[in-house]
């Protein structure tokens, strides 16, 4: 149990460190650009959206509620928060995509030293709509899920517990993300990945989590998506080799 937890924070900085061998800084630079673009774009956004919930907190909420602003002000925040990255990450992995499914594909080739069978040109472009349908195929799982779970925050007692509860579905999500990428080029159904992390929950959630953490790192968040790619691919790899 101890082992996966920290497994799971090694597999994500040791998938950063993976990025910079040689042949592999390429597929980094483009999704990078992307990811500076959209952090940008999106914070902008997320900025009006809580500069509106602050002057409500501060003019509308009843005077018999003021000692609860303090707490409805962090749980509110870290929802906006969690929401601001899972929508920053699932838009650059829409657009990053076939970017994302490369670098998997190099990084199994650099760590076990087998090339995968070789798309020609016209293959590469005829299975980019199939990448992006299984994308949104995530983002189908994902969202249904999401609602029930941010309605938590409108519900006095449950909005405690919410936060943890959002944050913990969201990393476990993380790692089913960016495992998506190294299955994928196998073509192993989602389905068979999801059971895959149900039974690695521990190691889930600690790699989804320090995804999260980092997500939310000015800078070092531009290359967080491609150091998941590489750190899922090798948890793919290596647990694959041992037969876990």
């Amino acid at each position: 149990m101890q082992n996966d937890a920290l497994s799971g924070v090694h597999y994500f900085f040791s998938g950063m460190k993976l990025l910079f061998k040689p042949g592999l800084k390429r597929f980094v630079i483009i999704p990078a650009i992307i990811n500076f673009f959209l952090f940008i774009g999106l914070f902008l956004v997320i900025w009006h959206f809580l500069t509106g919930f602050n002057h409500w907190l501060n003019h509308y909420l009843p005077s018999w509620l003021q000692w609860l602003s303090a707490i409805l002000w962090i749980v509110f925040l870290s929802g906006f928060l969690l929401i601001f990255v899972y929508t920053f990450v699932a838009m650059a992995n829409i657009i990053a995509a076939p970017f994302n499914g490369l670098l998997a594909e190099k990084i199994e080739v650099y760590l076990t030293g087998k090339p995968l069978p070789q798309k020609k040109g016209l293959e590469v472009l005829t299975d980019i709509p199939r990448i992006l349908k299984r994308q949104f195929s995530l983002i189908g799982y994902y969202v249904p899920r999401a609602i029930v779970l941010l309605l938590f925050f409108l519900i006095p007692i449950l909005q405690i517990f919410a936060a943890f509860i959002w944050f913990l579905f969201n990393a476990w999500f993380m790692t089913l993300q960016y495992l998506d990428y190294p299955t994928d080029n196998h073509r192993i159904p989602l389905e068979t990945v999801q059971a895959w992390l149900k039974q690695h929950r521990l190691l889930s959630l600690s790699f989804g989590s320090v995804t999260l953490i980092m997500t939310l790192i000015p800078f070092l968040n531009l290359i967080s998506i491609p150091a998941a790619v590489a750190g899922a691919t090798q948890m793919w790899v290596e647990k694959n080799n041992r037969g876990c």
